[in-house]
């Protein structure tokens, strides 16, 4: 007997169903998806860290500005283009350098942790575990660690350079170089050039008009450390000036520290993945395919859902 012949131009019950956005991919989008469900819990807690770090960074940041010119209200005895603002530790009111110095280290760690590694989004990865490779046929995993290491690091010099300056103050002007002094000058050295430099780390593995601007800010903070180290030199005509481009150079890497707090949202590392988003599998029919025989559908995110109407073929919306 031969069977029920249905039109060609119709499709089965079974790919409607699978079309319709039904299918086990579809109902674990939308459990991930679920205001009440753990995934989506963790994504917003993450999202509260997120913006509540940034919040605080950029607080501690505006603070320390503040306490800084607190600072040449309440001493008026030194010169802010002759004397240094090291200087105004050894005042009566050094505890408002000391407590200035710490806030800004705090707020550093905030702004700075998310950037020390390689960002928001984790390095492209195969099924197999192994990176996948860029357009050039190179593995992506490994430069990703070394960027992220190195500006670790020289975030690190940064952050650990404003604490140990405080506990180290710098010499007296006219009395020799002693070793408390002497570790005040390169705990300073190593700060001030580990944030531009660890910026520049950061702006070169990061896309986006604001890395472009955290880039040249970090270029500026690295001329302005020119004339500032040549100021120290014996003989310097720059000598006069040393308090005044001490200056120069400690706002512009504020402002390099509140620019690099706000590129975290603007701009993601290159070569990255969204998480939850497998590089190897294909968008569209073939991946939920390929999903559907290796087990991965909370992997996948289709970029279409395929409508089946009585008028065969499907259409995109």
């Amino acid at each position: 007997m031969a069977g029920r012949s249905r039109s060609p131009g119709r499709p089965k019950a079974g790919d409607r169903w699978r079309a319709s956005g039904r299918g086990y991919a579809a109902r674990a989008r939308a459990r991930a998806a679920s205001p009440y469900g753990v995934p989506a819990l963790c994504r917003a807690v993450v999202r509260s860290w997120r913006v509540l770090t940034r919040a605080l960074g950029l607080s501690a940041a505006a603070l320390a500005l503040v306490l800084f010119g607190l600072l040449h209200v309440l001493v008026t005895r030194l010169s802010p283009v002759a004397d240094t603002i090291s200087d105004y530790a050894l005042s009566p009111v050094g505890w408002v350098f000391d407590g200035g110095v710490l806030v800004l280290a705090v707020g550093s760690v905030a702004l700075l942790g998310p950037l020390a590694r390689t960002g928001p989004d984790r390095p492209a990865r195969t099924g197999q575990g192994s990176a996948v490779p860029d357009r050039t046929g190179r593995s992506t995993a490994g430069p990703a660690r070394w960027f992220g290491g190195t500006a670790a690091a020289l975030f690190g010099c940064w952050c650990l350079g404003l604490v140990v300056l405080t506990m180290f103050p710098r010499d007296p002007v006219g009395m020799p170089v002693s070793s408390t002094g002497l570790v005040h000058q390169w705990a300073s050295v190593g700060a001030l050039l580990g944030l531009p430099l660890g910026a520049l780390v950061t702006a070169a593995r990061r896309r986006g008009a604001g890395t472009r601007i955290v880039a040249a800010v970090a270029g500026a903070c690295l001329a302005a450390l020119v004339p500032f180290v040549v100021a120290y030199l014996a003989g310097s005509p720059l000598r006069p000036y040393v308090g005044l481009l001490e200056r120069l150079v400690v706002v512009a890497e504020i402002v390099l520290l509140v620019l690099l707090g706000t590129l975290l949202r603007q701009a993601a590392p290159a070569g990255a993945v969204p998480a939850g988003r497998d590089a190897a599998a294909p968008a569209g029919p073939a991946g939920a395919l390929a999903a559907r025989r290796t087990g991965r559908w909370s992997r996948l995110r289709p970029r279409a859902r395929l409508r089946v109407s009585r008028g065969w073929p499907a259409r995109r919306r």
